[in-house]
């Protein structure tokens, strides 16, 4: 059986012996088949080679009707057009049925998917389930060995990648009960679970942040998104902060997770690890985390928010492997039986194993040493916008402004999409633009975008915008820019630069090394939206068709 030419025969043996449940046979030069099996297997192999609709293609599918294929919500999905399909098709081999739907997101602006989405698209290849095979050794169950079949490895990736239910599971791969299905759920940084009849269970798992029942696995990546150690789940209650699971951590398993970091090392953090920061500094492990605001302080720094930024520049790998999980592994965005969470933990190390393995490092998009040092020297510029709106108290004296329409500042620098990434550093702000400019106009209740003009100052502007989170609360946003008829000494010195600098009233809307949404918003409309023919704000048919019981007007959209 040896050979390029028995490379069919030999998988059509394998398939038949796991059929039996016979344990996994190692398959040398010295195996053989007996007279009656080599002549079935050899008929088997004609009959499917004469059978002329048989065409094996890879299909991509959705576990439910109306989500995205990539992520599984629900909101802003549309088909995908034949030419995305083709496209796909042609760089991966994989057919999508007319069906299958997209969010936006993960779209460009022709409809085609993004290039960094089409390697997560194929499932892993025959050489690489084989190599994943040979990982899978046998289990004691019931004081005897258990060996784990191909089959049983199949419907594990197949929950996994799917999201499909056990009772399916069991139907289409013929197993006789659910105990012998390969059963895995995990969750990306929560994962949510059913209620359960046990009250204690029930207050410990509910998450007053998230107001839903969940527990809390964590992952430990490298700055690649290599996946370097998962621990948990904890549950979601107040006693269970990200920073006390991780002093127990360290409690519990020292060794191991000290074994990862040696002295010097740094560690990235959010600010819910702050109560752990002793701890990190008793093992000699260096730690960098968002800036806090001290009490009484409404704002950070112009530093601290700088600081803040490279934290948060870096971190994102963490987020976005975290998401990889949840968009390769579909049932991982789903709510876990409670007879599956007892396993989380084993099926979240697999899961980010097969990661790790199979998937895509993650890279920073044009991520050099070049780009490092610009946002090292850009941390420590100050913010000469600010300097002068607390001089000169711009924010309260409105005597000193004139209220014009956005078709007033014609002499607003045009620029495109790259140029506001690289003031941004990012695209988190850009993509939030249209929402903002959007709840501005329609609050406003203006069909006019409405913004203040400093008197004896052209290129000096004053925009009101506001917040998401707060509905009585307006950030004033300040932007100095480049004007054709400049003559002040500091023009020919800006020549390359048509933003000379940016100041808003929000918590980190002090900071030089990129922008806050808010001033990101305003350029992105001022700059680039308003020339362009064609701008899409976020839908508001819900408006139309969801009732309000205080009657409010509903407004057009922009």
């Amino acid at each position: 059986m040896d050979g390029d030419e028995n490379v069919n025969k030999r998988q059509i043996a394998i398939t038949r012996r796991d059929e039996f449940d016979h344990p996994p046979l190692h398959l040398d030069d010295n195996s053989r088949l007996c007279i009656n099996c080599n002549r079935s297997i050899i008929d088997e192999m004609a009959m499917i080679e004469a059978d002329p609709t048989c065409v094996r293609l890879n299909v991509l599918t959705q576990t439910a009707s109306q989500t995205c294929v990539i992520c599984n919500v629900q909101n802003n999905v549309r088909r995908l057009s034949i030419q995305c399909r083709v496209q796909v098709f042609i760089e991966t081999n994989i057919y999508i049925p007319d069906n299958v739907r997209s969010c936006e997101n993960h779209l460009d602006e022709n409809g085609f998917f993004s290039k960094i989405l089409l390697p997560a698209l194929p499932p892993i290849s025959k050489q690489q389930f084989e190599e994943l095979f040979t990982y899978c050794d046998p289990v004691l169950q019931n004081g005897k060995l258990r060996y784990v079949s191909r089959k049983d490895l199949l419907v594990f990736l197949c929950k996994m990648r799917q999201g499909l239910s056990d009772d399916f599971l069991k139907v289409i791969f013929d197993y006789p009960s659910r105990q012998t299905v390969t059963i895995a759920v995990i969750d990306s940084t929560y994962a949510y679970i059913h209620k359960s009849n046990n009250f204690r269970v029930l207050r410990q798992s509910y998450s007053v942040h998230k107001h839903r029942h969940l527990v809390k696995p964590t992952l430990i990546v490298a700055s690649d998104g290599y996946i370097l150690t998962i621990f948990g789940p904890y549950f979601s209650d107040a006693q269970n902060n990200d920073a006390e699971i991780l002093c127990q951590e360290f409690e519990r398993d020292a060794e191991t997770l000290q074994g990862w970091f040696q002295n010097g090392d740094i560690v990235l953090v959010d600010r819910g690890y702050r109560d752990a920061i002793p701890l990190l500094q008793r093992l000699g492990i260096d730690h960098k985390m968002p800036a806090l605001l001290e009490r009484g302080q409404r704002q950070l720094s112009t530093q601290d928010a700088n600081d803040s930024r490279i934290v948060t520049k870096n971190r994102w790998v963490v987020e976005a492997r975290n998401g990889h999980l949840r968009s390769v592994f579909k049932f991982l965005a789903q709510t876990i039986n409670l007879q599956h969470t007892k396993n989380l933990n084993e099926f979240y190390r697999i899961a980010g194993a097969i990661l790790n393995r199979y998937h895509p490092i993650i890279q920073m998009q044009n991520a050099d040493p070049e780009l490092a040092r610009e946002m090292l020297q850009r941390s420590t510029t100050p913010n000469v916008v600010q300097a002068r709106v607390e001089v000169d108290n711009l924010r309260l004296r409105n005597a000193q402004w004139r209220r014009l329409n956005y078709c007033d500042v014609a002499d607003f620098p045009i620029f495109d999409l790259n140029y506001l990434k690289d003031l941004t550093v990012g695209i988190y702000q850009i993509n939030l633009a249209s929402s903002y400019i959007q709840d501005k106009l329609l609050r406003d209740n203006d069909e006019e975008f409405q913004l203040d003009q400093h008197f004896n100052e052209p290129g000096f502007l004053r925009i009101r915008l506001y917040s998401r989170f707060r509905n009585a609360t307006r950030h004033q946003i300040f932007i100095s820019y480049e004007t054709d008829n400049r003559d002040d000494e500091n023009a020919a010195h800006n020549l390359n630069e048509p933003i000379n600098g940016y100041y808003c009233t929000c918590q980190s809307g002090a900071r030089t090394l990129g922008t806050c949404a808010h001033v990101a918003s305003v350029l992105w409309y001022l700059g680039f939206a308003r020339h362009q023919e064609n701008i899409k704000y976020p839908d508001m048919s819900l408006l139309n068709t969801v009732l309000d019981a205080a009657d409010r007007e509903i407004p057009h959209n922009p």
